[in-house]
């Protein structure tokens, strides 16, 4: 399930947490090309913020695999839109 993902890729060698929380999804998803995998992952090593935030986001997709296998697609995408709303929520204060 994809969430979010920049247009602009690649990334810059340390990306902000904003160029972070962009691509999360995809690089939870093991979707970016390693460049950006590599950078997101040193991002998330001395980010506490992000790096709490790519642990909840995993945590809560595979609770939702495990007790709903059978979801739908068009279900995900919702829940994923409610996701990136959160997001941007957050990001605005």
């Amino acid at each position: 399930m994809r969430l979010r993902r920049r247009a602009d890729l690649p990334l810059p060698a340390e990306p902000d947490c904003a160029e972070v929380g962009a691509v999360l999804q995809a690089y939870l998803d093991d979707e970016l090309e390693t460049p950006d995998a590599e950078s997101v992952a040193a991002h998330l090593t001395h980010c506490e913020r992000c790096g709490i935030e790519a642990e909840t986001v995993g945590k809560v997709i595979a609770a939702i695999e495990r007790q709903r296998p059978d979801l739908d697609q068009d279900a995900l995408e919702r829940l994923a839109g409610f996701v990136d709303e959160l997001a941007e929520e957050d990001g605005d204060g």
